[in-house]
């Protein structure tokens, strides 16, 4: 199916990104094509402004609470999480194509050059040649040696932590690194790692074509937290953006972004923060009677 396909005569497509890449000979990283090549990009914006008509999430606002009408095939560009690449590699790409985008970041990521959990546990087995993994919530040993190996082991990790409450992902981290017999790594400079600094991060919220969002401070999946650490990881990444790059938060999107990754009382507290929408990463397309806490999206890889 042609990305094109996925656009609707009277509903909203919010496609989904998180990096976009000059290339990569790796055997096991970006397996899950998280990073897509820039011709890749390139040709996808083509052919969405081809078929259809591109909108701000400023302007999917203004449609939802005006009560308007959708445009005929309307879609809107998203990215998650603040890669580096977002700045330097898709953001030149979509000016020159007048294509408006949505950046949510996440505030941890770029004050600190962080890798989420998954990325550092991918960077452990590409560098790993063989071995085995117990992990904590079963007895099975899985001894890997082919990409093929490693890539059916991330899968098992990725659906087991991103569904799991009692899992912390950070102690997974450590505990493959231990095994792996690897020193951890917390922060890299490669292009699928390197995030965008604060004063990068300001000059995309300053262009008119680009808006700058929330994605939690540290990437944690809210629904999981307490209250305490809910209203920490969400007021954080709001004034951290409105410190260090002028940023008046009005959008976010959830971390993981699944239906168990949100609540009621997560929405809640975004509302009383000032946010009007946050959409999800559940695939879809979007009614105008579709909430603007629960917006669908389609994640491009």
């Amino acid at each position: 199916m042609s990305i094109a396909e996925r656009l609707s005569e009277d509903e909203l497509a919010i496609f989904l990104f998180h990096g976009v890449i000059n290339g990569t000979d790796y055997a096991v990283r970006n397996y899950t094509n998280k990073h897509l090549e820039k011709d890749v990009f390139f040709r996808i914006l083509q052919e969405l402004k081809a078929s259809g008509n591109a909108v701000s999430m400023d302007e999917v606002v203004e449609y939802w609470q005006n009560g308007e009408s959708l445009p005929p095939r309307c879609f809107a560009i998203t990215f998650d999480d603040g890669f580096e690449n977002n700045y330097s590699v898709a953001a030149p790409i979509l000016r020159d194509l007048h294509v408006p985008a949505t950046f949510y970041v996440t505030t941890d990521f770029v004050e600190n050059n962080s890798m989420s959990w998954i990325d550092r546990i991918e960077y452990c087995l590409e560098s790993v040649p063989q071995g085995s993994l117990h992990f904590p919530w079963n007895k099975e040993e899985h001894r890997f040696q082919t990409a093929k190996e490693k890539k059916q082991i991330l899968d098992y990790i990725r659906d087991n932590v991103k569904s799991t409450m009692s899992i912390t992902p950070n102690s997974v981290v450590s505990n493959i690194f231990a095994q792996c017999g690897t020193d951890k790594i917390n922060s890299n400079k490669d292009q699928l790692d390197l995030k965008m600094n604060w004063k990068q991060v300001r000059k995309l919220a300053e262009d008119d074509d680009f808006i700058v969002g929330g994605h939690s401070h540290t990437h944690k999946i809210l629904s999981f937290l307490g209250t305490d650490e809910l209203n920490f990881e969400i007021k954080t990444s709001i004034e951290m953006l409105r410190g260090k790059a002028g940023v008046e938060v009005r959008h976010y999107s959830y971390p993981e972004g699944l239906a168990h990754c949100f609540s009621s009382e997560v929405v809640r507290v975004l509302q009383a923060s000032s946010i009007v929408c946050c959409p999800t990463a559940i695939e879809g397309t979007n009614s105008i009677h579709s909430s603007l806490f629960e917006l669908k999206r389609i994640l491009v890889a």
